[in-house]
């Protein structure tokens, strides 16, 4: 039998209950985020447009799909397989499944009337969504707010399978524009790509930099490690003032 996960992450790295809700009358130590109502998912999308939403989304998943053979095997292998996504936030919820080495949307189980469930359920915004299907390393939380709870198994086969993907544009511009024009324009835009992301990078990292070293916005990590030594041998020492403290006050 697989095995199964369900936790919950917050932003502030406390614990949100799955019945936070519920919860919230009774206790305060959870915050603000978790004692919130949770809206009703695709109420604000009419229902022609869920229909048509999830038409263009299963084509331009399985279009990817069709630019790496071996996802599409991979797919092949998880067939008939469902897991449920719940995006906070646009609050919208639906259901992707492995049907005949495609990918399906489809109604998420509880507002379809068909009795189907899913395998695994996620709810998270979408980019923590996106952290956690393209992290690197298995066994750490994506950041952000983000509820699991399915087959454990199925969640790794799903990341595992997010990372690979290796898709081939080089083919897919070559059977539009020819082999000489399309492998040109795949090769462009891969090293445009590869450009930006560079620049965001450095980009990024020059302004932690000017945050921590110039403008002094943000604390270095060396500091901030150094400070919170200092806060525990404080309170250490605290602690043996205040026995001494009580030790002399219950002599006669």
């Amino acid at each position: 039998m697989a095995d199964t996960v369900r936790h919950a992450t917050r932003v502030d790295g406390g614990q949100c209950p799955p019945n936070a809700s519920r919860a919230a009358g009774r206790s305060e130590r959870y915050g603000y985020n978790c004692r919130m109502p949770e809206r009703k998912p695709n109420a604000w999308i009419p229902h022609p447009l869920r229909k048509l939403g999830g038409l263009a989304l299963t084509l331009a998943l399985n279009r990817l799909v069709a630019l790496d053979p071996e996802t599409r095997e991979a797919i092949g292998r998880l067939e008939g397989r469902r897991i449920g996504v719940y995006l906070r936030g646009p609050e919208v919820a639906f259901a992707l499944a492995a049907r005949n080495s495609t990918l399906q949307i489809e109604p998420p189980p509880d507002l379809g009337r068909d009795g189907s469930v899913s395998d695994f359920e996620v709810r998270a915004t979408p980019g923590s969504l996106l952290a956690m299907v393209l992290g690197g390393d298995d066994d750490a939380r994506p950041p952000g707010r983000v509820e699991i709870a399915g087959d454990a198994e199925l969640a790794r086969q799903v990341q595992k399978l997010a990372r690979e993907y290796r898709p081939d544009f080089e083919a897919a511009f070559a059977a539009v524009f020819g082999d000489v024009v399309g492998t040109t324009i795949a090769r462009a835009l891969r090293d445009a790509a590869k450009w930006a992301g560079e620049g965001a990078r450095h980009f990024r990292d020059d302004t932690i930099d000017w945050l921590r070293d110039e403008a002094r916005i943000t604390v270095p990590h060396p500091e901030m490690n150094a400070f919170l030594d200092d806060v525990d041998d404080l309170r250490e020492r605290t602690e043996r003032l205040a026995a001494r403290i009580a030790r002399l006050d219950t002599k006669p």
